[in-house]
């Protein structure tokens, strides 16, 4: 394994264990920024879509095993969101490429684990999006770009 690998699965398990224990305290409502999808974006723009979705199921996976949600919902959200990630590499201005794949591919995981996670409540798809995908997007967008320098430093040196 290379030192660049090693740098990523760090990165991973940082933000994994600041997920489980970190991130509670920060959360405002039931809003909480998602660390690991953070990271999965900065990982699958530069791995690509392939990695991203590896990367995506492993860490969506370990998610799923720490905590007392649906087995595999994590797994499935961040697998496709990893996709989503890694596929739109190079579509956007360098400046903007992160904020922007981080946002769409964000709001994608969001509403693919919200979605699965209501059904068969009754609960409205607008209530869905707007009660918890865009204010959950937003917190880690703006978490994520604070973030986004601390990993580009660590991950380039």
């Amino acid at each position: 394994m290379n030192k660049i690998s090693i740098r990523y699965i760090l990165f991973f398990l940082v933000a994994l264990l600041l997920q489980i224990t970190v991130v509670k305290y920060i959360q405002i409502f039931n809003w909480r920024p998602d660390l690991v999808l953070i990271v999965l974006v900065y990982f699958s723009l530069r791995k690509g879509p392939n990695w991203g979705m590896t990367a995506g199921f492993l860490s969506g996976l370990v998610q799923d095993l720490l905590s007392t949600h649906y087995i595999g919902l994590s797994a499935l959200s961040k697998t496709i969101a990893g996709f989503v990630a890694g596929s739109l590499q190079g579509k956007f201005a360098e400046r903007a490429e992160f904020f922007l794949t981080l946002l769409i591919s964000g709001l994608v995981h969001d509403f693919v684990y919200f979605m699965i996670y209501t059904m068969g409540e009754n609960f409205s798809l607008q209530s869905s999006i707007f009660l918890y995908t865009i204010p959950n997007m937003m917190y880690t967008l703006l978490l994520g770009g604070f973030l986004y320098y601390l990993i580009e430093a660590w991950a380039t040196e």
